[in-house]
């Protein structure tokens, strides 16, 4: 329970344990803190106090709510080069549209022949596989597959990526993503994606395949999106 010490308001008492909780580790970043009911319970306080505790870090940047999914632990950010090397961007993440994420799969398998030869890794080696639907003013948009070594950041299974960034996450946690390579193609795309997608017929699917280095030069993620051409269109931004 919190001590009842009068010259502290109880919330502001809360707030400085999930404080502590949060830079000793017991609150990772990019996991969610336990629910209002839960702090409640644990605390044996009210959900108002709790509530002002939780708002009083969401302020302060180190927790973010996230509607109808809960509120999660923003973890310290470092500064990353990988704007600089970007070669194609989504006019969609520029423009003033509603762009959410759902996590549709998170599973971890071997690696196989294909990515232990990309990642450097030996075939039996773990690798992270997580799917998602990505939604453009409430209408699906791109369907993404990511493939990262669980070597890489072994907590990710804890990590809800439908909130955070891979930027994000990897900043969280200290690996400075260096460059990205990226590679653009126009398919007709499967039955299977263009059902999920409900992509019209004669409307093209974009194929944007990316790799991610780290400043040693290591490619330690792998992504491939499946994006209908009718709602995001790319553009190619040089640097000297």
């Amino acid at each position: 329970m919190v001590r009842n010490d009068y010259r502290t308001p109880i919330y502001l008492q809360l707030r400085e344990i999930i404080r502590n909780k949060i830079e000793d580790g017991e609150y990772m970043p990019g996991t969610a803190i336990p629910s209002e009911n839960k702090l409640a319970e644990t605390f044996g306080i009210n959900r108002v106090t709790i509530r002002n505790a939780v708002d009083a870090l969401v302020h302060e940047g180190l927790l973010r709510r996230v509607q109808g999914k809960g509120v999660f632990v923003v973890g310290r950010k470092n500064e990353l080069s990988i704007e600089d090397h970007a070669g194609f961007e989504s006019k969609a993440e520029l423009s003033d549209s509603r762009i959410s994420v759902k996590e549709l799969n998170k599973t971890i398998r071997e690696a196989g022949n294909k990515y232990a030869n990309l990642f450097g890794l030996e075939p039996e080696d773990e690798i992270y596989y997580i799917r998602q639907l990505q939604y453009i003013n409430g209408v699906e948009t791109s369907i993404e597959d990511f493939f990262i070594p669980k070597q890489i950041l072994p907590t990710l299974d804890t990590i809800n990526s439908s909130v955070f960034s891979f930027r994000d996450i990897s900043s969280f946690y200290g690996i400075r993503l260096k460059k990205m390579t990226q590679t653009l193609r126009i398919i007709k795309g499967s039955a299977k994606i263009r059902k999920m997608l409900n992509i019209p017929e004669g409307v093209a699917v974009l194929l944007l395949e990316c790799d991610f280095y780290n400043e040693n030069g290591r490619i330690i993620a792998h992504s491939i999106s499946n994006i209908r051409s009718d709602m995001q269109s790319f553009t190619v931004s040089m640097h000297k």
